[in-house]
């Protein structure tokens, strides 16, 4: 049996899209794709936003001053990343609590910015 150029090259390209997704993780080969917006450098933080709507929608409740741009600003601030600044902010004892949960203050704060385009 010959191996055709056409079967060599759907094999290749399987295999370096398993690669892709082994080497990259699959939430960010094969994760979820929501329409671009202002806060698109924030946001993309986030793996999974439908659940973090759902938190800021809650958080938002308790901001009667909500204002997007503001808080982006305030998030964009030298080192703004989620997972660096949520342990910060866990260890320093900033949290918040929403809808029962008690969680670090960045983490209610991107969960804000996300329910505003969710």
């Amino acid at each position: 049996m010959r191996l055709s150029r056409r079967g060599f090259a759907f094999g290749a390209a399987g295999a370096a899209a398993l690669l892709a997704a082994a080497t990259a993780g699959y939430h960010h080969v094969f994760g979820g794709w929501y329409e671009p917006t202002p806060y698109d450098d924030l946001l993309h933080q986030i793996v999974d936003r439908r659940p973090a709507v759902t938190l800021g929608r809650t958080v938002t409740r308790t901001m009667p001053h909500f204002n997007a741009a503001t808080l982006a600003a305030r998030l964009r601030q030298p080192g703004f990343d989620l997972a660096r600044r949520a342990r910060a902010d866990a260890r320093a004892g900033r949290v918040m609590e929403a809808g029962g949960w008690v969680v670090p203050e960045s983490v209610a704060l991107y969960s804000a910015m996300a329910a505003q385009f969710g």
